[in-house]
């Protein structure tokens, strides 16, 4: 964590709240007094997202060990400048709430000016609760099984529920392990996940699946998308086919990043965006992609959140936003309009190692896809790179080539000319999130190498310019 993270005066606990081995001695006493009865012990505590912002509040993701529970507590816990959390408890505190068990669902800690929610209790989610109960879970499964390619009269037997991501407030993924079994006793083993989100994009998302999924590109396997399985009505959840796999990332660093661009992956990942892009959807179904003067408003918006952390590079960044406010891309101009994505970087790409030894690829995390300009795509794809290249996690001549490579072999399988002057626009707007991103988590290998970024960042503020 920076020191200008820890160090805010108007979250004096703030130090305090982001040290694991701290918090774990003052969840333990605050449970104590909270739980007299129940000899509460914390056998470890980490540290998960963190979301700062200065002056105001800092919500920080905990995940505990308790020696009374066997399986992990996730916290929220919402620290607040001025007291103002006090204000809050009345309104947040619910009578009880399914699946916390014997735990408050929300709890004030006065002395630590926070505000405590016990998973799966979250204001803004409030039906996580009911997507772990298993008899709930069993009625959605034989209500869909059709979504599971199975006919009437299969029953579900068993269900097994763990958390694989969670956002507070915003975001929830769990993931489903169930027995299925129909009249003859025939069982069959089943994976899939579900992911609640904070609002109904869940069916603005699943109905985009349905269409893209039933396209041939996804028949062909060019392009692999774990189909979706239902939409929970109700309780804002997409259900999607398990696409096993790890994160794309983990298979790049056991081939070593160096090899990247002799591995074949990058002409996989540029074949699957330029089929993506191909892929017509009727057009009332999608949301409009970014325009340039939004893009560049998003990324006014980070220059000013990185300017609370780093306000010493004022002058720079001042400079960044003429620079980029002068070369924006004309938005009356004419651009190809295409199936976007909205957020194509490594991290939404799973890898797998087939029984026949071939590497398959699949995009996953579909919740900004919308029509808008392709290279909007591409660029973020780029900035991933780039940045990585800035981090020391992969060679800086490595990046380069796949990045070529990357280009070149989308460039190929597209109608459209790729205006590279727009791509590095686009692409500085992309730097500029990752660079706040890692500010505001605290990073510290990332932090360490902030100088290295904004380098990167200026020499394709560079290539827009020219």
């Amino acid at each position: 964590m920076t020191k200008a993270t820890l160090d805010d005066k108007n979250l004096p606990h703030l130090r305090q709240g982001l040290d694991p081995e701290a918090m774990a001695r003052a969840f333990e006493s605050f449970f104590r007094r909270e739980y007299p009865d129940r000899g509460l012990s914390v056998e470890a505590c980490e540290i998960g997202r963190v979301h700062h912002k200065p002056g105001k509040n800092c919500d920080i993701l905990y995940h505990l060990q308790c020696h009374d529970r066997d399986r992990r507590l996730l916290l929220h816990g919402k620290m607040f400048a001025n007291g103002e959390g006090h204000g809050k408890i009345h309104k947040a505190q619910p009578a009880s709430w399914p699946g916390c068990g014997f735990w408050k669902p929300v709890h004030l800690w006065p002395e630590m000016a926070m505000l405590v929610h016990i998973f799966p209790y979250d204001p803004k989610l409030p039906y996580l609760g009911q997507l772990l109960e298993t008899d709930f879970v069993k009625q959605q499964v034989e209500a869909n099984l059709a979504g599971f390619g199975l006919p009437a009269g299969w029953k579900c037997e068993e269900v097994v529920s763990s958390v694989v991501k969670y956002m507070p407030t915003r975001r929830c993924i769990l993931r489903y392990e169930i027995v299925l079994a129909d009249a003859a006793k025939n069982r069959r083993p089943v994976a899939f996940y579900g992911k609640t989100y904070g609002s109904l994009k869940s069916r603005y998302v699943y109905e985009a699946l349905r269409e893209i999924c039933a396209s041939p590109a996804c028949a062909a396997g060019v392009l692999n998308i774990p189909k979706p399985i239902a939409h929970i009505d109700g309780a804002n959840t997409l259900w999607q086919q398990a696409w096993e796999g790890g994160g794309f990332c983990e298979r790049a660093a056991q081939l070593g990043w160096a090899n990247l661009p002799a591995s074949g992956f990058v002409q996989k990942i540029a074949a699957m965006l330029a089929a993506l892009h191909q892929i017509v959807l009727p057009d009332s179904l999608l949301q409009r992609g970014s325009s340039p003067p939004a893009v560049l408003g998003h990324a006014e918006d980070e220059i000013a959140k990185i300017l609370q952390l780093l306000p010493e590079r004022q002058d720079m960044l001042d400079q960044v936003v003429s620079r980029l406010t002068a070369s924006m891309p004309d938005p009356e101009a004419p651009t190809p309009r295409a199936t976007i994505h909205g957020t194509f970087k490594l991290a939404q790409i799973l890898c797998r190692e087939d029984p026949d030894g071939r590497s398959q690829l699949a995009l996953v995390d579909f919740d900004s896809i919308a029509c808008g300009d392709p290279l909007y795509d591409l660029a973020e794809f780029v900035a991933s790179l780039v940045y990585m290249s800035a981090m020391g996690v992969i060679p800086a001549a490595s990046s380069s080539e796949s990045v070529e490579i990357f280009l070149r072999d989308y460039q190929q399988q597209v109608p459209w000319t790729c205006d590279r002057r727009r791509l590095a626009w686009y692409v500085v707007d992309f730097l500029l999130d990752r660079i706040h991103s890692a500010l505001k988590r605290g990073e510290t290998t990332e932090v360490a190498n902030i100088s290295p970024a904004f380098d990167r960042l200026h020499e394709w503020l560079a290539l827009a310019e020219n």
